[in-house]
């Protein structure tokens, strides 16, 4: 269903989900369940959220930041001594288990646009919506999350271990 075309989409926790402390608290002071808005722009909405941000086959931001929050951590050192460490991702089972929490307690709606509209539409929609797991961008980004993926990129870098 979703199309093969780029655009903008939206992340939004279901009716009845929560995230962990201390984030659920702060996404109720927000009044709204949306938690993600992102862009489509050099792959399309089909193989962004399919392919990255929703089945963690890639290195989305989505997904590292839902990980994250969800209490999963990238095994220690994956990223040792590699140039992007920010691209940490988490062990097999934890993708896994990271999927299942995503299908049960999220959903997705998205926007086709032209591919050089899209990366002003989201900016100026994270600005409006100030989603709780958007860091880029957002005049209400949070420091808890800040310093989740901060974290998880030393942990993978074998700067430090886990603290869970």
């Amino acid at each position: 269903m979703v199309p093969d075309e780029f655009g903008v989409y939206a992340i939004r926790l279901r009716g009845g989900a929560t995230l962990p402390e201390p984030f659920q608290p702060l996404l109720d002071g927000r009044d709204t369940h949306l938690i993600y808005i992102g862009q489509a722009e050099k792959q399309t909405l089909h193989k962004r959220l399919l392919g990255n941000e929703l089945r963690a086959r890639g290195n989305g931001t989505f997904i590292r930041s839902i990980g994250a929050v969800l209490g999963y951590r990238p095994p220690f050192g994956s990223l040792a001594g590699r140039a992007r460490i920010q691209n940490y991702r988490f062990a097999f089972a934890e993708r896994a288990a990271i999927v299942e929490w995503v299908n049960a307690n999220l959903e997705v709606s998205w926007a086709v646009l032209p591919q050089l509209e899209v990366h002003g539409v989201e900016v100026a929609l994270i600005r409006e919506h100030t989603p709780l797991l958007n860091l880029q961008d957002n005049p209400r980004a949070l420091p808890e999350l800040k310093a989740l993926r901060a974290e998880c990129r030393s942990i993978a870098s074998g700067a430090s271990t886990p603290t869970l």
